[in-house]
């Protein structure tokens, strides 16, 4: 045996005897036939030609070649992936499949259906068994492969991979091109001739590819796969070989566990090879570091060469090759090694550093014989000869057999690492441009657009750059930076008002909104001044969207996305350095020093990050500034700005995501995402839209779950994670064309626990959160793993805030639903091992949606999946990890790709067609505004980690604020009982003030030490208190905070009581001195304006001159400084500081109040004015109210929604003007429709009510959203409350005598008006979902009629005003609320309340504060007593008056007003006295309430009987006020009314008693004559008139009276000309005005005497009645004349649910009937046994007492109304009631 040993070792030749026999072949070297290439013709031969057409046409692609109708993205996606039943399909199936990246789309194309339509197709024969062995199989038919008329076969699937990449767009190719690459197979960069088309190098459809690997210095690199210098290692082969080439390649990639490279053992790899002949194919290796022992130890392309490398369609593939390989490794058989002319022909070809690889095969057939071997050693002896290096050939047989695989994969990489270990210079995949140019291959990106918007985005980007790299965004994109993200802070405080402080709420929040302005300004400044976006962008761009368009924005993005990954890796490395440093550092102030320099280093980072979507975003910010700075934009910024939405709206149709929230700002631009979804709308229509969300913990993998399952792009960004949300919309698949929907739209997210938020993250997290499930109809809740700790946190969280937005917003109707996709969980029974773990998730989310329910006001909400739908068995799924390996050569696992389409399926079929809610873009719009306007309006909830830490925060502020409020009262009760103190104090008050300060501060120390107690006890025996501890010290924060904010209130308070003491004590010593001093004054102005000479002035030409010198005067009388205080903004903020964690819902409430309170007053006005209504008469009060009210409130209503949407419509276009205008123009055209229905008496006046009223309302709710600049008229005080300056202009203007209107109606001026008209709905306001006690509506009402008059007295006892009184009230709330122990209330409920207890109170606050303040103001006390006299004693000086004039007109304006004062505080008395006489229903109370029955009847009005019944004292107080306003205040004719009448008669008695006493003695003339004579007449009319004596005794200084008869006759004689003045005022006075002059006012005396006891009977609502109230007290009991059918009380059968008939008398007759009531506690007791429950009561029992027919009528004709009532069945009605008639009710009328 002789054995030769090559150098490499890897040809071993063996002599030995071999059977020449068996030999299948030999080979000659004059048998070796070899054409050159030069010698090829290229032309395509028509059979090829023929059959490339027939491909195209079966596979339906024919249209697809021609340059203009490529296949889109869109179209793609329209398609179905389980249609597969011809081979037109199979284009479609593999585009679907590589979008959801699962390889196998490549292979396996051939369905069952496809094979078995070819073979009928073909006429083949089909076995008529199911199953055929091998050799049946083998002799089962033959095809004639030399006819010509050979059949075609069924595809090869590289054909079709290279069918749908020449037929895709530019753009499609890209995102296949991604796909294939995150499969790991292979990517053809070089096409050969196809059709009529030349050859084509693919480098566009490879520039978005971006690959991820290692340096060789192992610093990890991101870049596009065109652009790494890396080796390039190229294979073909040459001839026939055994060994599949591809094959073999994909071994030396990865170990053969992936047909990277497709090849003939793969699924259909036997099939015909038309269109891939001649490909080149790239693929990428990049060793990984963490393998030990790897072959290749280089990052390279590996190229692969489809076909014969000497066949003509090869050539210029060939040559191609050898230009750009670092290395070529030829495959060659040893039966065509006979002629080295082959490799010599190769070699030509190479570049000068390119090496050659030899690797020879064999036939296995083919004997090593002798003949062979010789022929081997020669073919390698005259390549050394030629200078081949004979390490480079490589042998895949030995003598025996052919070489293991795992042999000749170790050999040949051993050959490779060594030939690469000799390169120097490597090219990139763009430098083969040239190289592709020369051998006259296309570029496929060498087209005119693409062209041209290359060299476009490259210019921009140069000059994007020449500045540096540093803070790109800011020098480039300043719109976006720091204008936009101050503005988004702005516009979040706005809403939330968390920084406000003690600042004026209107002040505050106009300061933000002009700063708002200034913002916005400065972003149209920074537009409209020479920068990219404008300048080298927006121009570039047009509407329509044109493909070149398309390109450059496609190079923007390429080109910035590699600026990106350019310049992170340096600033990551930096941040992480200093993340060492820190972590390594124990010197605490170094390590603060660190922890600022890695701020600094992350925001550097944040801000470097530089992509295409940061130029939308500044798209979006351009005309964000233009559409809100409107006018103040060039015009041809304007034109510039107009056409972007509808630019973007295109561009979103062709599939690019438009951003809905910026990630930098974390807030949304709404008026652009709006104007771009409006012309999304305008294109598609109303067509249904389905809107699918992903929810996710950062880099668990949900934009390539999205992308996967809907062949998105949503590009992860260039260095880092996705930031914001972004939306893309698709057209919903042909597959799914049985659904009710066109559209998909899908919306990606950032990720949760972020870690660069820091701090802020839990609440950014939360909001996000909240948007994306609320936008979403379907979520997909995305966990990384098993554990889904954080996302239960989180949907937590989620579930609250729905609830507050939905209680905040009843529009917001939202059915989201969810599904759970748990990646990298890929064991088999994930489900059943995992069960337990689910189910405790859903336990703990319904857990939390009942607790959210009660707290938020639904309590129907139970279940999570009743909020949100969720199917415990359905809609959680398991799913492998996306990679199948170790990265980075690991393939997508297919299982991946699979799994997903499942949940598609799942989304697409079962979810989608069940939904009931249809959304269109439009309707997806307002949801995104009412979301973002929700979440805006929410804080407190987003600031917490899950539930359980919200309801621990909740309970710790319920505790603390009883503490504070301990604290708080403590300190108000010491002042009040100090204030007593202070008020008769007149000396040492400085010494007192001293001595109170020092108590005031040990009493509350006191109480602030107790306090302290109470909250450490709390927080240390609580059962959260491991939660409660992070709140710890801000509790005691607060608490130590507020004790001393009390005591400096108290102090305060204390100083202001003292300093008015001061003042009063002050004012008695200096009024005489400046008295004396005005009078001086006054006598001097008298004596120049006479020697003026001129004529003689009138007394109101007089009162002028003086008020001006008066005014003067008043400088020199100190006035004390006071604080302007608003009581409106005070209860506002009182309200908000209480509701803090409720801010929406209280702004919402307030809203809606206000909406009320404006159609309310609107309401009475139109009953003032109403001419039906001016007579008062019954029946004319009875049509008004009952056959127009309806119609009237429904124009009143649609009035003011009509003002609502113009407000709305305003705050859009932001033109104040024409919003004032449409607002009067909407006010005439309700006044037309009700003078359709009603006469009105001073048309004039009622319309300016009308459009007072309507510009308030427009004023409270939006003067916080738009900023009102101030009217430029000559009257800038505002006409009414709240009235804005922009109304005020235009109310004005259209009715100058509104001011007239307003002060002749102030009371209706109001914006909030004293009532008592709350309406406690049970439903709305309780949460009894069942059980509920049928008489809680009753009792409630009750209480919450005495909690109204418990807080009238409270504001009767007040002083002043201070925020702690609206504490008070809110507290009344609360005890009233522990009253009802077994009646759930709403938060709605209480904070409802609250507004109406505030606005019930606003009034008198007022009233008070104004008192307080005028208490204090010696200015306003010196006028108000002193201008009158002060006057006169001027005019006496003019008209040269005697003293003995001047002395009586002077007195007798100071007696007139003690007359009026007089009359005024004994006509309560008076009228009560008249009343009483000549008004015969309210003598006595048995006739008063026969009357009202008698009203009842004649009115017949089922809510009139109703209230008498359900609330005796308001029915009864209506009526008592009708029958006195109508003898009293009634109009007569030719008359004064009642009121006035008997107002004059008093008036006259009582100036005829003064006038007599001042004649009646005189005495004698000497120098104290008149202080006697002063003296006497006080004494003599004191008991009448409340008249200080030392206010007369210095009136009358300075006066010489000589004659006191004279004077005597002169005073009597004024005083009587006051008379008529005085009967003047009294008789402009109104019911209004007696009610609020007198506490005891007439109504109020009457009501005594008529109303009696009020008690009601318990069963039927009979009213007692005896007379005297609280009779019960002394044993008397109540009782009734009379007691009705028991349905009248509300009583049922408990078996049928009707309402009973017979009355009381005859059920507590018998020991038979038994009752249940709320005060039963619902159990049993016999009626006979009542007084154990009723003891007051006395109920004579009667079986022969019968109902009398006045009730039965009522039943009768009322039944439906009163069942409907009570929630209960009709009563059985007996036929004999029926025929009562309405004279036999009123007859039978006793008491």
């Amino acid at each position: 045996m002789e054995k030769v040993l090559e150098n490499n070792g890897a040809l071993e030749v063996c002599k030995e005897n071999a059977d020449n026999s068996e030999s299948s072949m030999k080979v000659n070297d004059e048998d070796t036939s070899y054409e050159k290439f030069e010698n090829i013709s290229l032309t395509k031969d028509n059979q090829t030609l023929k059959r490339e057409e027939e491909l195209f046409s079966k596979l339906g692609l024919t249209k697809y070649m021609e340059r203009n109708d490529k296949i889109s993205l869109q179209e793609v996606m329209s398609k179905s992936l389980k249609k597969r039943n011809s081979m037109n399909d199979i284009p479609w199936y593999v585009f679907l499949k590589m979008l959801m990246i699962d390889y196998r789309g490549r292979d396996e194309i051939i369905s069952a259906e496809i094979e078995s339509s070819f073979s009928t197709h073909q006429n083949i024969q089909k076995p008529e068994k199911d199953f055929i062995d091998d050799f049946e199989e083998m002799f089962s038919g033959k095809v004639d492969d030399d006819s010509p008329d050979t059949l075609f076969s069924l595809p090869h699937p590289m054909d079709v991979l290279v069918a749908v990449i020449l037929c895709s767009s530019d753009f499609l190719r890209q995102i296949l091109c991604e796909k294939l690459f995150m499969c790991k197979l292979s990517i053809p960069l070089v096409i050969p001739p196809v059709l009529r088309e030349e050859s084509v190098f693919l480098l566009w459809s490879l520039r978005s590819t971006v690959a991820k690997f290692t340096l060789p210095g192992g610093s990890l690199c991101e870049t596009s796969v065109v652009d790494p210098h890396i080796p390039i290692v190229s294979c073909l082969r040459l001839g026939e070989i055994s060994r599949s080439k591809s094959k073999f390649l994909n071994e030396i990639l990865n170990d053969q566990s992936h047909p990277t490279f497709f090849h003939r053992d793969c699924s259909n790899g036997i099939n015909t090879r038309i269109l891939s002949e001649g490909t080149i194919e790239i693929a990428w290796y990049f060793p990984s570091q963490k393998t030990e022992n790897i072959d290749l130890r280089t990052n390279l392309a590996l190229l692969n060469l489809r076909g014969d490398g000497k066949s003509a369609k090869t050539a210029k593939s060939v040559e191609f090759l050898c230009k750009i390989s670092s290395i070529v490794l030829v495959m060659i058989d040893v039966s065509d090694i006979g002629n080295s002319d082959n490799i010599d022909s190769i070699r030509t070809k190479l570049s000068q550093d390119t090496k050659l690889i030899l690797l020879l095969t064999k036939q296995p057939r083919t004997k090593l014989d002798e003949t062979i071997t010789e022929r081997i050693k020669k073919f390698v002896e005259s390549l050394k000869c030629k200078g081949f290096q004979q390490e480079n050939i490589i042998f895949d047989f030995n003598i025996r057999s052919e070489k293991n695989i795992k042999h000749l994969k170790n050999k040949t990489n051993n050959v490779i690492n060594k030939n690469l270990a000799e390169r120097t210079k490597e090219i990139s995949l763009e430098d083969c441009i040239e190289v592709a140019n020369s051998l006259e291959i296309r570029v496929d990106e060498n087209t005119p657009e693409c062209s041209r918007s290359k060299k476009l985005a490259l210019s921009v980007v140069k000059e994007i750059c020449k500045s540096g790299m540093n803070n790109l965004k800011a020098k480039n994109l300043p719109l976006q930076c720091r204008p936009w993200q101050e503005w988004a802070k702005l516009n979040t405080e706005k809403h939330r008002r968390e920084k406000r402080g003690i600042q004026n709420m209107d002040s505050y929040l106009d300061k933000i909104s002009n700063d708002m302005r200034k913002l916005r300004q400065e972003q149209l400044l920074l537009l409209e001044k020479p920068n990219i976006l404008c300048g080298r962008l927006l121009n570039n761009l047009s509407e329509p969207v044109s493909e070149e368009n398309l390109y450059f924005l496609q190079w923007m993005k390429l080109l910035l996305d590699k600026i990106s990954r350019q310049t992170l890796p340096d600033l990551q490395k930096k941040c992480s350095k200093k993340w060492n440093e820190i972590r390594q550092c124990e010197d605490v102030t170094k390590q603060s020093d660190l922890r600022v320099e890695l701020d600094t280093s992350e925001r550097e980072l944040a801000e470097s990050y530089f992509g295409l979507e940061h130029f939308m975003r500044e798209i979006a910010q351009a005309y964000e500034s233009v559409h809100y700075t409107g006018k103040e934009a060039s015009d041809e910024t304007l034109k510039l700005i107009q056409c972007l939405p509808s630019m973007m709206a295109e561009l979103m149709l062709l599939g690019y995501p438009l951003e809905i929230m910026d990630g930098d700002a974390a807030h949304i631009p709404m008026k652009w995402v709006q104007a771009v979804l409006a012309q999304v709308s305008k294109r598609i229509g109303n067509k249904k839209i389905f809107v699918v969300s992903v929810l996710g913990i950062q880099s668990s993998g949900k934009s390539t779950l999205l992308n996967a399952m809907f062949g998105l792009q949503f590009a992860v960004a260039a260095g880092r994670c996705t930031r914001g949300v972004f939306a893309q919309l698709l057209p919903v698949s042909s597959e799914y064309s049985g659904t009710s929907y066109d559209y998909i739209l899908v919306v990606d997210t950032e990720g949760l626990r972020a870690a660069e938020l820091g701090k802020e993250k839990i609440h950014h997290d939360n909001e996000i959160a909240t948007l994306v499930i609320g936008l979403g109809d379907i979520t997909m809740v995305n966990v990384k793993g098993e554990n889904v700790s954080e996302m239960e946190d989180v949907l937590e969280i989620v579930v609250h805030a729905l609830m507050k937005m939905s209680l905040v917003n009843k529009n917001l109707k939202l059915q989201p639903s969810c599904l759970f996709i748990h990646q990298n969980v890929s064991a088999q029974d994930a489900s059943q091992k995992l069960r337990i773990g689910q189910q405790k998730l859903i336990e703990t989310l319904d857990k939390v949606t009942k607790a959210a329910g009660k707290q938020e006001d639904n309590p129907q909400y139970t279940k999570f999946k009743q909020l949100i739908d969720f199917d415990i068995n359905k809609d959680i799924w398991y799913i492998p990890d996306l990679w199948k390996g170790d990265p980075p050569m690991a393939p997508v696992n297919p299982g991946y790709s699979e799994n997903i389409d499942s949940v598609k399926q799942r989304l697409m079929t079962d979810i989608m067609q069940k939904r009931s809610l249809y959304l269109t873009a439009d309707k997806f719009s307002a949801r995104l505004k009412d979301l973002c306007h929700g979440i805006l309006d929410q804080n407190f909830v987003f600031s917490f980690k899950n539930s359980l830490e919200m309801d621990a925060y909740n309970f710790l502020e319920r505790e603390l604020s009883d503490i504070l409020w301990l604290m708080k009262s403590t300190g108000m009760e010491w002042f009040n009982i100090k204030r007593n103190l202070i008020g008769n104090s007149d000396d040492k008050l400085a010494k007192l003030c001293h001595d109170l300060e020092s108590e005031c501060r040990k009493h509350i120390d006191n109480a602030f030490q107790e306090a302290e107690k109470k909250l450490d006890d709390f927080f240390t025996t609580n059962e959260d208190r491991s939660i409660l501890e992070q709140w710890r010290a801000n509790s005691s924060l607060r608490l130590k905070t507020s004790y001393s904010d009390i005591i400096n209130s108290v102090i305060g308070n204390v100083r202001c009581e003292i300093e008015k003491r001061k003042i009063q004590v002050e004012q008695k010593k200096v009024m005489k001195s400046y008295i004396n001093t005005t009078m001086k004054d006054a006598q001097k102005l008298a004596e120049e304006l006479r020697q003026e000479g001129q004529k003689k002035l009138s007394e109101e030409e007089l009162e002028l001159k003086f008020r001006e010198k008066w005014n003067e005067w008043m400088k020199d009388v100190p006035q004390k400084e006071t604080e302007d205080l608003s009581v409106v903004e005070k209860i506002s903020d009182t309200l908000e500081r209480h509701f803090k964690h409720d801010f929406a819902l209280l702004k919402s409430l307030q809203e809606e109040r206000c909406q009320e309170t404006a159609r309310d007053n609107c309401v009475n006005a139109v009953e003032r004015y109403s001419a039906d209504t001016i007579s008062f008469s019954v029946s004319r009060v009875t049509h008004f109210h009952y056959n127009h009210k309806d119609i009237v409130l429904k124009f009143i209503n649609n009035m003011i929604e009509n003002v609502k949407r113009i407000m709305s419509e305003m705050h859009e276009q932001m033109n104040h003007e024409q919003c004032a205008q449409e607002v009067l123009g909407c006010i005439y055209e309700t006044l037309q429709k009700l003078n359709e229905v009603l006469r009105f008496n001073y048309v004039y006046e009622l319309h300016t009510c009308l459009a007072i009223f309507s510009f308030q309302y427009a004023s409270y709710p939006y003067s916080r959203i738009s900023t009102f600049e101030p009217g430029q008229g000559n009257d800038q005080e505002e006409v009414a409350y709240g009235i804005l300056p922009v109304f005020e202009q235009a109310l004005l203007k259209r009715f100058p005598k509104a001011k007239d209107v307003m002060r002749k109606f102030k009371p209706e001026l109001m914006q909030q008006t004293r009532s008592k008209n709350f309406i406690f709905d049970v439903e709305k306001h309780t949460q009894m979902t069942e059980g509920k006690p049928s008489n809680v509506k009753e009792q409630v009402q009750k209480l919450l009629d005495n909690l109204f008059d418990e807080v009238e007295s409270y504001t009767d006892m007040v002083y002043g005003f201070q925020e702690l009184y609206i504490e008070e009230i809110i507290h009344k709330i609360t005890a009233m609320e522990r009253k009802c122990n077994d009646v759930n209330f709403t938060k709605t409920f209480r904070i409802q309340l609250a507004i109406y207890l505030c606005q019930f109170s606003l009034p008198k606050f007022c009233e008070k504060q104004k008192r307080f303040e005028q208490d204090r103001d010696q200015r306003f006390l010196y006028e108000r007593d002193n201008y009158g006299p002060c006057f006169e004693r001027f005019k006496n000086f003019y008209f040269k008056f005697t003293n003995e004039q001047a002395l009586a007109n002077v007195l007798s304006e100071r007696v007139g007003k003690g007359i009026e004062n007089a009359v005024n505080m004994d006509m309560a008395r008076a009228l009560a006295k008249d009343v009483k006489s000549n008004v015969s229903q309210l003598q006595l109370k048995p006739v008063f309430l026969k009357s009202v029955l008698h009203q009842l009847l004649e009115v017949d009005e089922f809510e009139e009987f109703y209230l008498y019944l359900n609330d005796y004292c308001a029915s009864t107080e209506k009526w008592l006020c009708y029958y006195i306003d109508e003898y009293l205040f009634a109009e007569q004719t030719n008359a004064p009314n009642r009121y006035t009448q008997i107002a004059s008669q008093k008036v006259e008695s009582l100036v005829s008693e003064v006038c007599k006493e001042i004649v009646s003695q005189i005495p004698g003339n000497n120098e104290n004559s008149l202080l006697l004579w002063i003296k006497d007449f006080h004494s003599r009319v004191k008991d009448k008139l409340a008249l200080p004596e030392d206010d007369l005794l210095s009136l009358s200084e300075g006066y010489e009276i000589v004659s006191l008869e004279t004077f005597s006759e002169h005073f009597s004689n004024k005083v009587l000309e006051h008379q008529n003045k005085i009967k003047e005022i009294f008789s402009t006075h109104t019911a209004d005005d007696h009610k609020n002059a007198h506490e005891d006012n007439v109504y109020k005396l009457i009501g005594i005497e008529v109303k009696g006891c009020t008690e009601r009977c318990p069963f039927c609502s009979a009213p007692c009645s005896r007379n005297t109230p609280g009779h019960e007290k002394g044993g008397v009991h109540h009782i009734a004349v009379e007691h009705y059918p028991q349905a009248c009380g509300g009583y049922k059968r408990l078996v049928t649910n009707r309402l009973v008939t017979k009355n009381c008398t005859a059920f507590v007759d018998s020991w038979f009937y038994a009752f249940s009531s709320k005060d039963t506690k619902v159990l049993p007791c016999r009626y006979a046994s009542y007084r154990d429950l009723y003891p007051d009561w006395d109920i004579h029992g009667d079986a022969s007492v019968d109902a009398t027919p006045y009730w039965k009528w009522f039943l009768v004709k009322y039944e439906a109304e009163l069942a409907n009532r009570f929630n209960a069945g009709r009563p059985s009605i007996p036929s004999s009631w029926t025929r009562i008639t309405k004279e036999d009710a009123e007859n039978s009328i006793v008491l």
